[in-house]
């Protein structure tokens, strides 16, 4: 994929500049954007003026080309459609080479992932999704649940952006928190700075929290330094949310991923007559949850596809083309399935058509 960022940009030197220049110059951007896309693995710490001017650049660089890719070879398809048709501006399709072509097309590339990576991401959005509960007492109609997923705390979403996150959730004064998963990046370096943006998180009956694939490389210490300020991190276990005469059960399922779930052992022994909230990373758990009898599944991971195509996201998107559950609310019968499009980011540190969001979940009884 990087070595296909870099065909666009190549051509488009070669509008400009010698081709033998043009190529020694990408060369050398490619190996150092190559080495940088294989750093995200570990995710080192690295000071942020590294990261705001030397690797956010970098990745600029990187999502324009993917972008510029298509565009370009778009425009010379309009442009070689008109010219059969004979009806180009002016000039045969050879007056305007490729390399220009290509240039325009980086050029388009560069706002559209600049975009993304310096606005789009840093643009929270808001929902309110109201979910009818069967079972659910009058007590509880109008509960609130403000769902956060996918933090991906790290070199571009640190403390201080996960910080303002948490003020905002606050904000909305709900009556419960969840975070479903995927807390941090990568490796255990910003597992004290995650647990201090849980930490700053605030609700009536507490904060809740379910780890996600990314969360692995010490789980164990991960969930103490969370637990050691509050929030509880439901690892295969449920507890009931009373309000008034009415209750609930919220469960928590743990990663699937390093095949620690057990949903069977996270619903064990829970009141049939009360409906059931459930954490799990995995949309995919959605499916048995139902089987469970399950009311109501709350999960992330898919980061809504992150890329999508601007304006038709929710269904043109990454997680779609490979057949999962981008964002949003589902249902199978009397579940409920509600998928979070996140807050941080995987891989590149940048979104195209798809917001970051903070969700809040009003359940609803049905007579």
């Amino acid at each position: 994929m990087t070595l296909a960022a870099h065909a666009a940009p190549v051509l488009a030197w070669a509008a400009v500049a010698p081709w033998w220049l043009a190529v020694g110059v990408l060369a050398v951007v490619w190996l150092l954007t190559a080495r940088r896309v294989h750093a995200l693995f570990s995710d080192p710490p690295r000071p942020r003026w590294v990261v705001r001017l030397i690797d956010e650049p970098m990745f600029l660089h990187w999502a324009a080309g993917l972008v510029a890719l298509p565009l370009s070879l778009g425009a010379l398809g309009v442009l070689t459609a008109f010219t059969i048709a004979g009806c180009a501006p002016g000039a045969p399709v050879h007056a305007l080479t490729f390399p220009e072509l290509a240039l325009g097309g980086y050029a388009g590339g560069l706002m559209v992932a600049g975009f993304g990576l310096y606005v789009r991401r840093r643009r929270v959005r808001l929902r309110a999704i109201e979910v009818g509960l069967a079972r659910l007492h009058p007590d509880l109609d109008g509960y609130r649940i403000a769902h956060l997923s996918d933090l991906h705390i790290g070199s571009y979403d640190d403390r201080a952006r996960g910080l303002a996150w948490a003020r905002k959730t606050n904000r909305l004064a709900p009556d419960l928190i969840v975070v479903t998963g995927d807390l941090v990046t990568s490796g255990t370096a910003y597992h004290a700075d995650v647990a201090a943006v849980i930490a700053a998180l605030r609700a009536r009956d507490g904060v809740f929290v379910v780890l996600g694939n990314h969360d692995q490389w010490d789980d164990r210490a991960l969930s103490k330094a969370i637990e050691a300020h509050g929030p509880r991190v439901l690892r295969n276990e449920w507890l009931p949310i009373q309000r008034g005469a009415g209750a609930f059960v919220l469960a928590g399922v743990d990663d699937g991923y390093t095949e620690k779930d057990d949903l069977g052992r996270a619903l064990e022994g829970r009141p049939d007559h009360l409906p059931t909230v459930l954490l799990a990373h995995y949309p995919s758990f959605f499916r048995r949850a139902a089987e469970h009898g399950v009311d109501l599944t709350l999960s992330g991971h898919t980061h809504g596809g992150q890329f999508g195509v601007p304006f038709f996201a929710d269904r043109l998107n990454l997680a779609s083309a490979v057949g999962q559950r981008p964002r949003g609310l589902f249902r199978d019968g009397a579940s409920a399935l509600y998928v979070s499009a996140g807050l941080g980011t995987t891989g590149p540190p940048l979104r195209i058509g798809v917001a970051p969001e903070i969700a809040i979940l009003v359940l609803r009884a049905l007579d």
